[in-house]
């Protein structure tokens, strides 16, 4: 946990338990909401709020690859008082649904109902049955899976601030109100918010996005946050994912 003092270590040893919590939890507990960014009614085309659901419009891409993660720091900390915990990977929706992940270390890959897991960097593998592409404990890894707790939940707070592109792709910028920040004050701590969401113009996906704070106590600076990054939008010769072929078979009884 985050080397902090008084206050500054409450705000950030509970934004790091929100982000393990988060992480931990089934994506049932945060369930997304109907896809309203299909209808073109999310703020990219002549509003200026944010709809809910449109992480869902990642699923309509040929591919990508992601990477999210939740963070906290603390400047006078050690490497092993500063906590992350990050997954990243390939998604294929089409022609047929793959995904390669790192999972904090653990290596998954699954075709269609087929699962493998790989706790040694991929040197070897076994076949799984906990990983398919419609289980849970999959879907749990994507990173619409915590998009909603953050940014659909609070989508009336968030506003229009640009046209900017993003990973290569041209976005709209959105931005969330300094309300949303309230943690800190609660806790007595003089903490900033920030809150930044990019979605793609083209298909209105979620980009790129960050949700948390900085904050200063006692001479003492820290910060936790949760963020992620989609990037290869359907880059066929990038979002490859192939069967492990050095498998090695579980004993039976």
């Amino acid at each position: 946990m985050i080397r902090a003092s008084g206050q500054l270590r409450r705000l950030v040893a509970v934004g790091l338990a929100i982000g393990l919590v988060a992480a931990a939890c089934s994506g049932s507990n945060n369930p997304l909401p109907g896809n309203n960014g299909n209808n073109g009614n999310n703020g990219n085309n002549g509003g200026s709020s944010l709809a809910s659901g449109l992480a869902s419009n990642l699923n309509n891409l040929d591919s990508y690859q992601f990477s999210w993660n939740f963070s906290s720091s603390d400047v006078t900390a050690s490497a092993q008082d500063t906590g992350q915990l990050g997954i990243s990977g390939i998604v294929v929706n089409k022609p047929t649904q793959a995904y390669q992940i790192n999972e904090y270390g653990i290596e998954v890959i699954v075709i269609g109902s087929q699962g493998w897991t790989s706790y040694d960097q991929g040197q070897t593998w076994m076949a799984s049955s906990d990983y398919t592409a419609s289980s849970s404990s999959l879907q749990d890894l994507l990173p619409t899976a915590d998009y909603a707790t953050d940014f659909d939940t609070n989508a009336s707070d968030f506003t229009v601030k640009g046209e900017e592109t993003k990973n290569g792709v041209d976005c709209i910028h959105y931005t969330g109100n300094t309300d949303l920040g309230a943690a800190g004050a609660l806790l007595g701590v003089a903490a900033n918010f920030r809150s930044d969401l990019w979605i793609a113009k083209d298909g209105n996906y979620p980009v790129s996005g960050f949700y948390g704070w900085s904050a200063s106590s006692g001479g003492e600076t820290g910060s936790w946050g949760y963020s992620f990054d989609v990037t290869h939008v359907n880059d066929a010769s990038a979002n490859v994912v192939t069967a492990p072929t050095n498998v090695t078979a579980l004993p039976s009884y």
